[in-house]
């Protein structure tokens, strides 16, 4: 396995995490709602018409022959309806082409659709003979008449669905579906039960409703949710030049190698809600930065996501509520925290790019999820408010959920105006459509949850799922360590000589973060924070989701549940004690989560999330080792840095650097500030 110095390693895992200061954060492109997403739309509708056909013709079939048994006419008019039916798929998949868009995978084939409907048809004669006797003229007679007002019912039901897809944009609630569906119903029902009452046949009108409502709603999922996808993740290089919108797109890694995506179709009552999940791994903006390997360069079969297996990707966790779910997987390579679409002295910049294509594979293979989760960590998160504000235009009639893993947006304004813009250019992709301004200079990450949580927040309102959508972040309150929000600002703030020693910037990252959701909580009600204790870097990954409860009183599960069941009851969350989280080593507890000794009875609580280095101080026995208690140093005492300075945030010069005196920021009395936010006993204190 390769290795790289501890900066360089430092700053991959956590350069591209933390972006949007004090002062700043940025945007995307509003997309084109009449012709971007209508291919998808138009080909299911489409294809739904043919299976109407389809479905009235097999059963016209069948209805003829209850009553003259010719085996042979009726295998023939259900082939010919198959033929009709594959020929009219191929249709829809050439015009979709046409237009730039792809609908081929997004059905079962003609072929395969065929005998589908064969076979749910079959069922339903079934059915309706059962207690028949088709030998007696009589009763042959009354049976054909029952299937034949099934097949008015059938064709009915998906010539409906048919004409919801058609007309998306006009009634993305389904409300003229609806009624057509119910018009449809109680036609049926009424001609069934007139007829049903002069002849034997088992079956109720309801039994026969009953399973006509649940072939309609098979039918639509073999022509929206991809069925022939694999439920397993698997990848997929995209071509070159992707038409989208009208738009060539030019999916590729930062120096130059393939892009390449991930994606897996959900199974039972979940396949028709989608996941999107946006990676994470480092940034670059200059030519220090970019010159050395500190950020994901390429992607690689070691990106699939089933090669994690724990937290919310632990598949077989019945407590994950998103393991059934189908799912998009965007990978990233670009260095621009899914915002970029520039070129930079040679470096491909293109992450808002390659989102779009993914956007484009999600829209042409999950067409009408009921709901959507997007969400992504580290770098990720970034990519995730972003493009879940603009998928909100992809999937106008789905549940929206937008939750930052480890992403609260602390930047300084100098990185932000001439680093961040110049490199990626991310100004001209900002969703001004919202209401943020077009000057990404002017914005902080809370403006943009808060416009993005209020421009959707009603149903019905530039929105049209059944409620609001919801926005939320999560965050440890002093995410530190190498690969950490606060390693990134400190950067940021004292620059690449001082990169070793991220926590002189602990204080006023955690500042800053409350700050930011202090603000998105004030601008926006349908927005909300889960700020847990420590500083570990990132949760979406660990089982810490299912069993984590020190500071907060609620599992980070139980919090998304509520989000995503739109409970009354979703709140802010945040640590009482924010203290550094361990485990218990020996004792009693031993193996349990803790943050002091006294939580590990007969034991210590060993801590795991990042601090600076405590070693033994010269004169122990033990002098120069890691530490985490004096215990630990025999005939000396476990020491951490001696206390640093930094200028206090309102000082006229080097405003929260790092400071020896007062001379060093603005000279007032008490502009260098004395920290040492971490204690030996994994306490975090700020002045």
């Amino acid at each position: 396995m390769s290795r790289m110095g501890p900066l360089a390693g430092a700053i991959r895992a956590v350069v591209g995490l933390a972006l949007s200061a004090s002062p700043a954060v940025a945007s995307v492109i509003v997309h084109n709602h009449s012709t971007v997403f209508e291919f998808p739309r138009q080909c299911a509708a489409a294809k739904l018409k043919s299976e109407a056909k389809k479905c009235r013709a097999d059963l016209k079939a069948w209805a003829k022959w209850d009553t003259n048994q010719d085996a042979s006419a009726r295998d023939t008019a259900i082939s010919t309806a198959t033929v009709k039916l594959s020929d009219a798929f191929d249709r829809a998949n050439a015009k979709a082409v046409s237009r730039g868009a792809e609908c081929d995978e997004t059905s079962l084939t003609g072929t395969e659709m065929g005998a589908a409907i064969d076979s749910a048809v079959g069922s339903i004669v079934t059915m309706i003979n059962t207690g028949l006797d088709l030998t007696n003229a009589s009763e042959a007679k009354c049976g054909a008449k029952l299937i034949r007002a099934a097949a008015n019912e059938c064709g009915g039901f998906l010539k409906a669905e048919s004409s919801y897809f058609k007309k998306f944009n006009s009634d993305p609630q389904g409300t003229a579906r609806d009624a057509a569906h119910t018009a449809v119903r109680n036609k049926f029902i009424a001609t069934y039960n007139g007829i049903a009452g002069s002849c034997p046949t088992a079956a109720t009108s309801g039994d026969v409703d009953g399973a006509m409502s649940v072939m309609d709603s098979e039918e639509v999922s073999n022509t929206t949710t991809s069925p022939d996808l694999p439920s397993a993740w698997t990848g997929r290089t995209p071509s070159s030049d992707i038409t989208y919108g009208g738009t060539i797109l030019h999916p590729i890694c930062s120096h130059g190698t393939p892009y390449e995506f991930f994606f897996k179709r959900g199974t039972g009552d979940d396949v028709n809600k989608l996941l999107v999940y946006f990676q994470g791994g480092g940034a670059c903006w200059d030519d220090l930065t970019c010159s050395v390997p500190v950020y994901k360069m390429a992607v690689s079969d070691a990106d699939n996501p089933s090669n994690t297996t724990t937290g919310f990707a632990d598949l077989t966790n019945p407590l994950n509520p998103f393991r059934n779910w189908s799912a998009v997987f965007v990978a990233y390579c670009t260095g621009d925290v899914h915002w970029g679409d520039s070129n930079m002295n040679g470096i491909e910049h293109r992450g808002f790019v390659n989102a779009r294509v993914v956007e484009k594979f999600a829209r042409e293979h999950f067409v009408n999820p009921s709901e959507v989760f997007v969400t992504g960590s580290s770098a990720g998160a970034y990519g995730a408010i972003l493009h879940g504000i603009y998928l909100h235009e992809a999937y106008p009639a789905s549940t929206f959920n937008v939750v930052a893993d480890a992403g609260s947006g602390v930047i300084t304004q100098d990185f932000l105006v001439n680093d961040l813009n110049p490199a990626w250019d991310v100004e001209k992709n900002l969703p001004t459509y919202i209401g943020v301004a077009p000057d990404i200079t002017t914005l902080t990450i809370a403006d943009l949850y808060i416009a993005g949580a209020n421009y959707y927040a009603t149903a019905g309102v530039n929105h049209y799922a059944p409620r609001g959508s919801r926005f939320g972040q999560y965050t440890t309150a002093y995410d530190g360590g190498g690969g950490s929000q606060t390693f990134f600002y400190n950067v940021m703030v004292n620059g690449i000589p001082d990169a070793g020693s991220w926590w002189h910037s602990t204080c006023e990252w955690n500042r800053e973060m409350l700050q930011h959701s202090t603000d998105a909580v004030s601008g926006a009600s349908n927005y909300r924070y889960y700020i847990g204790p420590g500083s570990r870097h990132t949760i979406w990954g660990s089982n810490r989701v299912y069993a984590e409860t020190h500071g907060p009183v609620e599992t980070f599960v139980d919090w998304l549940n509520d989000m995503l069941g739109g409970s009354p009851t979703w709140s802010n969350v945040a640590c009482s004690d924010c203290s550094l989280l361990g485990s218990c080593n020996g004792g009693s507890n031993d193996g349990a989560s803790c943050q002091h000794d006294a939580e590990c009875p007969g034991g210590v609580c060993n801590l795991a999330d990042a601090k600076p280095p405590f070693t033994c101080s010269p004169a122990s026995d033990n002098a120069g080792a890691s530490c985490q208690r004096d215990a630990d140093c025999p005939n000396g005492a476990c020491q951490v840095e001696t206390s640093f300075g930094v200028c206090k945030p309102d000082s006229t010069t080097k405003a929260n650097k790092k400071c020896s005196t007062d001379a060093d920021c603005d000279g007032t009395s008490g502009s260098c500030v004395t920290e040492q936010p971490f204690q030996l006993d994994g306490v975090v204190t700020c002045p």
